[in-house]
């Protein structure tokens, strides 16, 4: 069912615009299948199923002809969807039409195989002809590099459930407490400003900043609960040899650290914002590399890289952390039971799913085991610490 959400001035009454979200609930919404989709409705999102390709039949698309979004207010838009084959398109494109013949196109790229949903925003804020009340919009999956999906043939149709399409003013934002980088080429929310991110390749976001300017990686997509937690771990390795400033920008006055350069192994620098008086609700954050020797301090004095393996937000005002190579976690992947081996000093272990979302937590174990039997099946964060507040995060797949 489309969901139809208005947005009022605070300060006045009259209607300024309205942000749409199709949920899918029992309904098509009245989106259309074309080139290669079949749909079936389900009671919490619509599932596309591939029609046999033959070889030849590619692109499969998704349309409607009445979204009536109001592009004044609305300059993003969010698909949410479940792409459940590795085989299946790792290119969206969202469409809408140009003012005389053909389509502007907006491009993203998608993860294929997924245990559960993920959201992706396309952004329309610059794009041309973004005017008026757009009724016309359409979906278009297809392969890496904007060629074409060639659809499979018969049995090895692929699915993808969509949960919602939403159009909204801006790209909101969500919890976050744990950033690990484990997925290739999922930034997990960062944008680079005066410097530029490879990666993440291997569990490793890689930074590299521009000379002679603040340098700095900007957290666009997900939130802190800074009433809850005070402190934010970076782990990281600095291969810059001039670069020796870390900053935290948020709500509040600028924090700042120092940091070693030229490093051979990781280290964590821990922004204690416990005594910071602004840092309440739910903040965004900004981490900056910059130099106290540059000509301009705070600016980045060298293009030397910063390797990020971590960021851990949480209540432990600790840098320690535990050697991830002195203990597993087993079966992996697990069902029902996990179990902890090679520690004899776990004062608790939290579950976070891959958004950074915290979903179990105990500091109860007997013989270091956790029943895990509530969760559903997909890949976990695992974070264990000890009683000197050490800590490590490690994988965990759950059948």
């Amino acid at each position: 069912m489309k969901k139809i959400t208005f947005l009022l001035l605070l300060t006045a009454l009259p209607l300024v615009g309205f942000a749409q979200t199709f949920n899918f609930t029992s309904t098509d919404d009245g989106w259309n299948t074309l080139n290669g989709f079949t749909s079936a409705n389900g009671a919490t999102y619509m599932t596309l199923t591939t029609v046999d390709g033959d070889g030849v039949k590619n692109n499969p698309t998704i349309a409607i002809g009445n979204a009536g979004v109001d592009t004044s207010v609305n300059s993003v838009v969010g698909i949410t969807l479940r792409n459940n084959d590795a085989t299946g398109p790792d290119f969206l494109r969202v469409s809408y039409p140009k003012p005389s013949s053909g389509r502007f196109y907006v491009n993203l790229d998608i993860t294929t195989g997924d245990s559960g949903f993920v959201t992706y925003w396309f952004d329309l804020t610059s794009a041309a002809n973004w005017v008026g009340t757009m009724n016309d919009f359409k979906l278009h999956f297809k392969s890496a590099g904007n060629t074409d999906y060639i659809l499979p043939n018969n049995p090895n149709n692929i699915s993808i459930d969509i949960d919602k399409i939403e159009f909204a003013a801006s790209v909101p934002t969500t919890l976050k407490e744990i950033y690990n980088f484990d997925i290739d080429n999922d930034t997990e929310g960062f944008t680079a400003t005066n410097g530029a991110i490879s990666g993440p390749i291997g569990g490793i976001l890689t930074f590299t900043p521009t000379v002679d300017k603040y340098a700095k990686l900007e957290q666009t997509m997900h939130h802190v609960d800074a009433d809850v937690h005070k402190q934010i771990h970076i782990t990281l390795k600095n291969n810059s040899a001039t670069n020796d400033q870390l900053r935290l920008v948020s709500s509040g006055p600028t924090q700042l650290l120092d940091m070693s350069t030229s490093d051979a192994t990781e280290k964590t620098y821990t922004f204690d914002m416990s005594s910071v008086v602004e840092w309440t609700g739910n903040q965004l954050f900004t981490i900056g590399i910059g130099s106290t020797v540059a000509a301009t301090p705070g600016q980045a004095n060298d293009a030397g890289t910063v390797e990020i393996n971590t960021i851990v937000v949480d209540n432990v005002l600790s840098t320690k952390k535990l050697d991830q190579s002195a203990f597993s976690l087993y079966p992996n992947p697990a069902k029902g039971i996990l179990n902890i081996k090679g520690l004899t000093d776990v004062a608790k272990v939290e579950l976070f799913s891959i958004t950074g979302k915290r979903v179990m937590s105990t500091t109860k174990l007997i013989d270091n085991k956790m029943d895990i039997s509530a969760l559903r099946s997909g890949l976990y964060l695992v974070k264990i610490t000890n009683s000197d507040n050490a800590f490590a995060v490690k994988k965990l797949v759950v059948e």
